[in-house]
């Protein structure tokens, strides 16, 4: 069975390549899709396990906010310039097991020349984008133009959605482009289920972290919009042990073996065409 980490961050248990080979191998994982930090982050960072205590609870509105009232713009925007450099650099010598995702700012002067000529080198299989340290709008140049750009190179974006208004703003207009989006971390899946008829089928949907996201909101998902729209992520370094957590989380799951085969690594392969 293939399995893939389809979204982690450089740090902790994948701080550098020997650790990213070395968990993989532990745990059994094929590939890891990563991408920078927010800052420097040799341990894992220990993140109290909330989803078992408020398991039917969108909790990550709150994280959003804390992770937006102590974000050091500049400084961080040091670490993700950095980072992506450092995951280009290990991923070249990773024989194929470390697929790189690119962290975007599309509120950073110049960031369209960046990205095009980044790309011509790295050649990054995706785009990440996290609004809750960089607080740009859904409806904005900032970000049409960047979607643009996924949509000319036939990258998909992983997207870190901040409120309910931007979930709003992203239902609205996510269906106009055609390329793949995964919805990270669960976020507003209540608001996708009640605007389901809106969903295109470009829209997936990462499961990571497991001490926010509960297996009851991982099994809601997966009623609501199938196994096949589903992508198994460990957002490591951010969690102990969470790609192993996460794994194991599926595998207790009462589902059909595609339904497992796709969750844990199909679905992103298929979304990259790897």
């Amino acid at each position: 069975m293939l399995i893939i980490d389809g979204h982690a961050h450089l740090g902790g248990e994948y701080k550098d390549l020997p650790a990213v080979l070395s968990t993989l191998d532990h745990l059994g994982i094929d590939q890891v899709i990563l991408c920078p930090s927010d800052s420097t982050r040799d341990k894992s960072m220990p993140v109290p396990d909330l989803a078992s205590k408020f398991p039917d609870i969108e909790l990550n509105f709150l994280v959003n906010k804390l992770i937006r009232s102590t974000t050091s713009a500049r400084q961080q925007q040091k670490y993700i310039d950095e980072g992506n450099s450092t995951v280009y650099s290990i991923s070249e010598l990773s024989e194929g097991r470390i697929i790189q995702f690119f962290w975007a700012n599309p509120l950073k002067t110049g960031i369209m020349d960046e990205i095009e000529i980044k790309y011509k080198i790295w050649k990054f299989r995706g785009i990440k984008l996290h609004q809750a340290c960089h607080p740009f709008k859904i409806i904005s140049t900032q970000f049409g133009n960047l979607i643009e750009f996924a949509v000319s190179q036939n990258i998909p974006v992983f997207i870190h959605l901040y409120s309910k208004k931007d979930i709003l703003d992203f239902i609205t207009v996510s269906a106009e482009y055609k390329t793949p989006f995964i919805v990270g971390h669960l976020i507003g899946l209540e608001l996708f289920i009640q605007h389901k008829n809106k969903i295109g089928d470009n829209i997936y949907f990462d499961i990571s972290c497991p001490a926010l996201v509960s297996t009851l909101r991982i099994q809601k998902a997966i009623k609501e919009f199938g196994a096949g729209r589903i992508v198994m992520g460990s957002d490591a370094p951010y969690g102990v042990n969470n790609a192993g957590e996460i794994i194991s989380r599926i595998k207790s799951l009462n589902l059909k073996d595609n339904e497992y085969e796709m969750i844990l690594g199909n679905n992103i392969r298929s979304i990259l065409m790897i």
